[in-house]
């Protein structure tokens, strides 16, 4: 009886080892999908909380003067992330898997980002800002850094990203934010820097 009991005893710890080992592969592989999905979703959800927070910036340079290239240049990308954003929202209506909501980064490094957009602010203010060639090389500096940061979280998360629909959009996205970088990069370069 003793022995009956002992072997009942230590029956289910056997029994959990034979279930984790063939359960193993596949609830490791179930958590590294989610784990690669609650990474995309940090991704998307930064990517569309600068696609909408960017555009905002059109009330500040509306005010300021500007040459017809630069303003042509400053208002198409504020239409582009005016569209990117709409694009996201869509996105996380027909994909569950795409989540715009989630907090991208630590309140520490939200602060530290905040405190440098109402630097910008201050620097692009009507009036009291920067004006002329020191405003414009800064704004479009700006513009410079924002698309080349986008441009490579996208390229991070084409590499993670296994739905074709949600790859070919991010292919495309990160397409166009090469594009439109490389063409504040040409004006910088050509109005604003001497070689």
């Amino acid at each position: 009886m003793t022995d009956l009991r002992n072997m009942l005893r230590c029956a289910p710890l056997p029994l959990l080892v034979i279930l984790a080992v063939l359960a193993g592969p596949s609830a490791r592989a179930a958590a590294d999908g989610d784990a690669t999905r609650t990474q995309l979703s940090i991704g998307y959800s930064l990517l569309y909380q600068e696609a909408e927070g960017i555009p905002k910036l059109k009330w500040l340079l509306m005010f300021k003067d500007k040459p017809r290239q630069m303003s042509h240049l400053t208002h198409e990308l504020i239409d582009y992330y005016q569209h990117l954003a709409g694009s996201l929202k869509r996105l996380s209506e027909q994909y569950p898997a795409v989540r715009i909501d989630v907090t991208p980064m630590s309140d520490i490094e939200a602060a530290a980002r905040k405190a440098i957009g109402a630097d910008q602010a201050k620097a692009f203010a009507p009036l009291v800002g920067k004006s002329g060639v020191d405003f414009e090389r800064e704004a479009l500096l700006m513009f410079a850094d924002a698309l080349n940061e986008q441009r490579h979280l996208v390229a991070v998360m084409l590499e993670r990203e296994s739905d074709p629909g949600l790859h070919k959009f991010l292919q495309s996205t990160q397409d166009e934010l090469d594009v439109r970088h490389t063409r504040v990069e040409e004006l910088l370069n050509r109005r604003y820097f001497v070689h």
